[in-house]
Formats: C-alpha cells, sequence, structure tokens
C-alpha cells in the first residue's frame, strides 16, 4: 500500500465509521459477526465458513452479505479493527521529540504488547488461511508506517529510497514476529522487542 492509498482507506474508514454511529442495529450486527469469528477462532476450527459465522452470531446469510462481501473481506475487517487498538503508527512519536531508537522502541513495544494481550486470537489467526493474509498485511502496514516515520525523524541517505526501504524493514519485522509466535524462537516479550529495534540500521536509530 502506498502512502497515497493509506491516506485514502483512512478517510474512507472515517466515513464508514460515521455511517456505522448512525445506524447502532448495523454497528451491533457488525460487531456479533466478529464475536462469532472470535468464537470460532478459540475453538481452533480447521476453518471457517459464511454458514458456521451465521450460525455463531444467530443472523442471516442476507445480514452477513449486507456487512461484508466475502470471507476475505471480513478477515480484513475484522483485523483492521484489532489493530486499530493500537492506533495509527508514527503522528505521536513523531511529536513527542524522542530519538530514532525511542520511538523504534515505542512503536515496536505497543505492536508486541497488542499482540500479547490478545494471544490466543492472533495465534489462531496464523492457523486459519482467511485471515493469515489480512494479519500478515496489517503487522506489515503498521511496521511500514512506523519506518516510514523513522525515516522522516533521522533523514534518509540519498541511496535508500523511503517507501522501499520501509517495505523492506517492514517485511522483514513481520518473518521475526511470526517466527516468534509459532514458538520457533526462544524469547521473551522484550528480548523481541530488543530484536526489532537493534536490527534497524544504524543510521535510523542514532537520530536525534
Amino acid at each position: 500500500m502506498t502512502r497515497t492509498e493509506y491516506v485514502r482507506e483512512s478517510v474512507v474508514r472515517g466515513t464508514i465509521s460515521a455511517v456505522r454511529a448512525s445506524d447502532p442495529r448495523a454497528e451491533r450486527t457488525r460487531q456479533a459477526i466478529f464475536t462469532a469469528v472470535r468464537t470460532l477462532m478459540t475453538q481452533r476450527v480447521a476453518s471457517v465458513s459464511v454458514s458456521d459465522i451465521v450460525r455463531t452470531a444467530s443472523i442471516s446469510r442476507s445480514s452477513f452479505y449486507a456487512h461484508f462481501s466475502s470471507l476475505d473481506d471480513l478477515a480484513t475487517g475484522f483485523l483492521r479493527e484489532q489493530f486499530a487498538e493500537i492506533g495509527v503508527t508514527g503522528f505521536d512519536l513523531l511529536s513527542d521529540d524522542l530519538t530514532g531508537a525511542q520511538a523504534a522502541r515505542v512503536g515496536y513495544q505497543r505492536l508486541i504488547s497488542h499482540i500479547v494481550e490478545h494471544y490466543p486470537l492472533y495465534s489462531s489467526v496464523l492457523d486459519l488461511p482467511i485471515t493469515r493474509t489480512a494479519y500478515d498485511d496489517e503487522i506489515e502496514a503498521y511496521s511500514r508506517r512506523l519506518v516510514e516515520s523513522l525515516v522522516v525523524l533521522s533523514g534518509t541517505p540519498r541511496v535508500v529510497h523511503p517507501e522501499s526501504f520501509a517495505t523492506y524493514v517492514a517485511g522483514g519485522a513481520l518473518t521475526l514476529i511470526s517466527a516468534w509466535m509459532r514458538g520457533q524462537l526462544d524469547v521473551t516479550d522484550d528480548e523481541i522487542v530488543d530484536q526489532l529495534v537493534e536490527f534497524l540500521p544504524e543510521w535510523l536509530v542514532d537520530a536525534a
């Protein structure tokens, strides 16, 4: 996602949120669908279907499709709402007079703390194809926005294309976090944050 696309998407999300606020019944149905997804995930089912969701949420299929066009659409909306809890990375980091290393630590700590708090949910997400792709997209987008903020804070060497560099680093963060969640890395929550910060280049985190 380019920065322009992200800004456009944020505007769309704000418009949708305003519409939901004016229609409490629609929002209740949407939340019932999300609750059903959480319930099914905690049951460690092999896959989730629309039939499973509408049965668990006690709604009709037409109600489901009034809110989501497909399971992929649902997965994206569901995980986007989960990640909304930690806000849009960057703006507050740039306004808090932090060094590059401090800003990176705050940003990654926010992400890891959120995952730990909702660990049963996210560990289930990794096992379901419909949510795994959306999860990867959200983790990578968060990490990319964090790195883009650090690039602004540090100043970018001419040899580095900011958006390409942010995408490259975000991909590494996604792989590291996924390996940690799957138990492939024997490190604590604090240690995974330390590693995410330590693996960033010095010119990025040494900015005053």
